[in-house]
């Protein structure tokens, strides 16, 4: 018999702590309400409901925009029902004055204030109408297109879609002053927003790869950058040359304004030289092979327009808008400007070539509806500009009968056009409804599935509970029974 050890009474203590840790554990569960608290309990688990945790905050998250994007839809397509009804008004007011039963100072001219007064209101509307401050009619989020579907100008004419280029930036690293010493490189740029940007960028030095090592060290962790490579793509050449390169194409890209490093390797100053490129915006390239003349026809966005000789002519294709030939071409692509000036486009004279743009800002307002970055989770709405410019109406007169006539065919199309923007609208609107059932559905659906991974199943703990802390108890008496047996000795010892 023995006194030293008692190995009894050490097997029944340490049953009794791990029955203690596993009771522990499951109260940890049962009062939090999670099976897995911590990464312990399941490292797998843990990492996959992590990743559908995130997965239904950005759900949940898509929800809330596009509830915000309807109600931004609502707002545009309320604000133009009562634009429509005074179109309707204008329409009602040039039918009248086109009877001839009208004097032309008096009637007329109390018809033609009324016709003034709301084509003011339009122009209000259009630039008061806002949702969160962001202007919804007044042309800043209407669609930048140049869609030439069928061109006759000066004989044969071939038409060429010219891409929009970035704006690049680049500059020449040189070799580090030491090597794999931590460098800062402040690189200052601005957004195709215009704001302003100043980010700070920590890379590897590399002195016995020279430049080339240098640069791709630059390169890799501008392109880890979040907040830089969102907007540019950064790429090196063997001779350690680094091109920024916008994102966004066009004139208003983003564009690098200094880099600064402190490897004083990198210049006398820190301050590199960089080179900028300045992007362009696409176009549509119409090439003539002869002199514009009456007869000739473009249709563009879905409207015709036709050059007549004559402004009393009409045109021979049915509904087309006219436009006068002019002296020369130059004049006629002057007379052909005014009558696209509606339709946010400009046309530019290049010796046989002529060149559409579109003057509408043209991004439209992209809405996030998905919980990834992907393109597919973005959506982007655009709306006309109802301005009474925009519409056509500008020049629209009730004073004469001739004019009261003109009139009534010019409020029509507009009419036509509103309709147009506001059944856009609507299917946006229909769009985004489905979108947001699709986004619940799949919330509800992605939660069920972490929840049976991270949430407790109380019954089944229970079961456990119960049964660990009947073997702790348990443990406890035999730990009592085991610290009682070596006092057995004592007998031997009388």
């Amino acid at each position: 018999m023995r006194i030293q050890h008692n190995i009894m009474a050490m097997n029944a203590y340490r049953n009794y702590n791990n029955n203690t840790s596993a009771l522990s554990k499951n109260l940890e569960k049962l009062s939090s309400g999670y099976k897995i608290n911590r990464a312990g309990d399941d490292a797998a688990g843990l990492a996959i409901s992590e990743k559908m945790r995130a997965q239904i905050t950005g759900l949940e998250t898509a929800q809330k925009n596009v509830k915000d994007g309807i109600s931004l839809v609502k707002t545009g397509e309320g604000a133009m029902q009562e634009v429509q009804d005074m179109l309707n008004r204008m329409v009602e007011l040039a039918t009248q004055s086109a009877n001839g039963t009208y004097d032309n100072e008096v009637d007329r001219d109390n018809l033609q204030q009324e016709v003034d007064r709301l084509k003011e209101e339009i122009d209000r509307i259009a630039d008061s109408a806002n949702f969160n401050g962001i202007k919804l009619l007044d042309g800043s989020l209407a669609e930048s297109k140049v869609d030439i579907s069928s061109i006759n100008l000066g004989g044969a004419t071939s038409v060429t879609e010219v891409a929009a280029t970035s704006a690049t930036s680049d500059f020449t690293a040189k070799a580090s002053t030491a090597d794999s010493t931590e460098y800062t490189m402040t690189v200052e740029f601005i957004d195709a927003n215009g704001t302003a940007h100043k980010v700070d960028v920590k890379y590897t030095g590399d002195k016995t790869g020279g430049a080339a090592g240098a640069g791709k060290n630059m390169q890799k962790a501008l392109s880890e950058n979040s907040e830089i490579s969102s907007v540019f793509d950064v790429a090196v050449d063997g001779a350690g040359k680094i091109t920024f390169t916008s994102k966004v194409a066009g004139e208003d890209g983003a564009k690098i304004i200094s880099v600064t490093d402190t490897d004083t390797a990198q210049g006398t100053t820190g301050k590199q030289t960089v080179n900028n490129a300045a992007g362009a915006d696409g176009y549509v390239e119409a090439t003539t092979t002869g002199d514009l003349a009456a007869g000739n026809t473009l249709t563009i966005n879905g409207v015709t327009y036709e050059l007549v000789a004559d402004a009393s002519a009409k045109p021979t294709t049915e509904g087309a808008v006219t436009v006068l030939v002019g002296a020369d071409d130059t004049a006629t692509v002057a007379n052909l400007n005014k009558a696209l000036e509606s339709a946010g486009i400009e046309v530019k004279e290049n010796a046989t070539k002529l060149e559409f743009r579109s003057t509408t800002g043209g991004a439209g307002l992209t809405l996030q509806i998905g919980d990834t970055s992907d393109s597919y989770n973005q959506m982007t709405v655009t709306i006309g500009d109802v301005h009474v410019k925009a519409l056509g109406l500008s020049g629209i007169s009730v004073a004469t009968q001739d004019a009261a006539q003109a009139a009534v065919k010019s409020i029509k199309d507009a009419i036509n056009t509103v309709s147009s923007i506001r059944g856009t609208l609507g299917a946006t609107q229909n769009r985004l409804e489905h979108t947001q059932n699709n986004l619940s559905v799949m919330t509800e659906n992605i939660q069920d599935a972490e929840s049976t991974i991270r949430d407790t199943d109380v019954a089944d703990e229970m079961m456990a509970y119960t049964k660990n802390n009947i073997l702790v108890q348990s443990a406890q008496a035999m730990l009592a029974q085991a610290n009682q047996v070596p006092q057995g000795v004592l007998q031997l010892l009388q």
